[in-house]
């Protein structure tokens, strides 16, 4: 797949409408986890390197229905990027050659993809670069209305993105094997077209009940594994653990999205065998999801993956789809 790349002559002097991934997890006033934040520094200074007028920055966090809810501000995350940066962020759109806008799920506009809101947006910029892969899923106005109306670009880290997972759907090493687990219910509606793309899917966490209801154990002559929870659901049997593991073992490109357990409330045994077992592996392999990146830093698991996604669902629908709304957008 072919994005419109950044190009330092239309840069210059421009003011930069950089869209980031900025829903990250916060506690009071602390960012727990910056991992998406850091994925756009270095868009960031190449924009600031290429002497554009001004970056402001654009994203959401949370659900606030489009109102303003003050513990969804962007204000922390804002605080949190001045640290990485080491770079004051101004406040208002007037001001300094970087701002953060505020969170734009407090105005309606932006799930609506409201033809008004986006014209509001285009307004504040001459540029617009996409750089949220884990964003690009959804079908608003920061992600697919600002690209028809600026001459637009994909960040460093989008492409990142979509070339790590494009190798998982052209001429991956075989077999393929994904491994689905969490309680995500829409995962289950992803499974059929998923099946077409892998030989084995293992599938444990709240999803194996979901799997047998949607009649997905066998379709197209791909081998679907769903594993047995113990008595009270909270984790995948450890049988079913070890068997998830001698598959993995004869894998050559593996996707990973979701526990195995609730670990949330402690339950880390079936997750730590099969994290264990894909970290071990020499296959090409691919993770995404905050409860999975969570697994892979508690396992120190990190450095034994080609690719880490910013985006769990937005990972699974792209390769479900090979395509996302964000990034047909920066296509047209």
């Amino acid at each position: 797949m072919k994005l419109p790349a950044l190009q330092s002559k239309y840069l210059r002097n421009k003011r930069i409408l950089l869209r980031m991934d900025t829903d990250v997890p916060v506690e009071g006033r602390k960012v727990l986890d910056d991992t998406r934040l850091r994925a756009s520094i270095p868009t960031i200074k190449y924009l600031l390197q290429e002497e554009c007028g001004q970056i402001v920055v654009l994203g959401h966090r949370g659900r606030p229905g489009g109102k303003t809810v003050s513990s969804l501000s962007l204000s922390t995350i804002a605080k949190h990027l001045e640290k990485l940066l080491k770079k004051e962020l101004g406040h208002d759109f007037e001001h300094l050659d970087m701002y953060m806008a505020e969170n734009l799920r407090f105005f309606p506009g932006e799930e609506k993809n409201d033809p008004k809101f986006v014209k509001e947006l285009a307004s504040n910029g001459d540029v617009y670069v996409n750089d949220a892969f884990g964003s690009s899923v959804r079908e608003h106005a920061s992600v697919v209305g600002l690209p028809y109306v600026l001459p637009h670009a994909a960040g460093f880290s989008l492409v990142r993105e979509v070339e790590a997972l494009s190798k998982v759907l052209e001429k991956p090493k075989k077999p393929v094997v994904f491994v689905l687990g969490g309680g995500k219910g829409d995962k289950a509606l992803l499974i059929p077209k998923l099946l077409k793309k892998c030989d084995w899917l293992l599938v444990g966490g709240l999803l194996p009940k979901m799997v047998r209801s949607y009649g997905c154990e066998r379709e197209g002559g791909m081998c679907v594994s769903a594993a047995h929870l113990t008595p009270k659901g909270e984790d995948i049997t450890p049988d079913s653990a070890h068997n998830f593991a001698e598959i993995i073992k004869t894998a050559g490109t593996i996707v990973w999205g979701g526990p195995m357990g609730d670990i949330d409330s402690g339950f880390w045994d079936g997750t730590k065998v099969v994290g264990m077992a894909i970290g071990e592996s020499s296959a090409y392999k691919v993770a995404g999801g905050g409860d999975t990146i969570h697994a892979i830093n508690k396992f120190k698991l990190g450095g034994q993956f080609d690719h880490i996604s910013m985006g769990g669902g937005a990972m699974l629908e792209f390769l479900a789809y090979g395509d996302l709304p964000g990034l047909k957008a920066l296509r047209s």
